[in-house]
């Protein structure tokens, strides 16, 4: 049976799930693998805005976008191929008392570039009224802050806390133990095609591949650090 190429474009250049430089990351490897498995080719992943990758699809230049908006409804989509779950995460020798979104106005706290307009509506109110909340565009700093003990809390992805902690590791004297706060719900990810058989066929090389031992084995590549409250 013949492979037929699939292209791919995607706004999301985020280290673990996307490498740009190399093609590859968590994300870029679960699509790859579910093609194969069904006999398709990722013929590439292009980085762009948001926007231009919508264009691009929309034209007919590339077939899909990967982390579609929600915004694509003349777009065919798949099912989710993976979920992103942003948490919160505190030094667990802090012992804090987090439970509930309410309770982060209580502590000093850093979350990533543009979350509050990406969490839910009651997120923003409480940043719009938190006596000491910041946003970073980098993710690294805001575990090195945290790590430092620069501030008390942060909000970050689950697996991009953990690249990042990895990372950083080496540079750190010891390293604290640490506790994460599941507040909001996880965050699917889509798959949008401009073809509706194509965007059949890719859903359903997730489908055969979400059943197979080998997409465990990729999303546990990622060994958790954390203590979950």
């Amino acid at each position: 049976m013949s492979s037929k190429p699939i292209t791919f474009t995607t706004s999301n250049s985020i280290e673990p799930y996307f490498f740009v430089d190399q093609q590859g990351g968590i994300q870029y490897e679960l699509l790859d693998e579910a093609l194969t498995m069904s006999q398709l080719t990722l013929a590439g992943v292009t980085f762009a805005t948001n926007l231009r990758a919508l264009k691009m699809v929309r034209d007919k230049d590339i077939d899909c976008i990967i982390n579609s908006p929600a915004n694509t409804e003349d777009l065919f989509h798949t099912q989710s191929l993976i979920e992103y779950q942003n948490s919160v995460f505190f030094l667990t020798e802090h012992q804090l008392d987090i439970n509930e979104l309410d309770d982060l106005r209580r502590y000093p706290l850093v979350g990533f570039q543009n979350a509050n307009q990406f969490l839910g509506q009651a997120f923003y109110k409480l940043s719009q009224l938190h006596p000491d909340y910041r946003e970073l565009s980098s993710q690294k700093s805001q575990v090195l802050m945290l790590m430092n003990k620069h501030t008390e809390v942060i909000i970050l992805e689950q697996r991009i806390f953990a690249y990042y902690l990895q990372a950083i590791m080496p540079t750190l004297k010891s390293v604290p133990k640490v506790t994460q706060v599941n507040l909001f719900p996880p965050a699917p990810r889509y798959i949008a095609c401009h073809n509706e058989q194509t965007a059949k066929l890719v859903d359903d090389a997730i489908t055969q591949f979400k059943q197979s031992p080998q997409y465990q084995d990729i999303m546990n590549k990622l060994t958790p650090l954390t203590q979950n409250n």
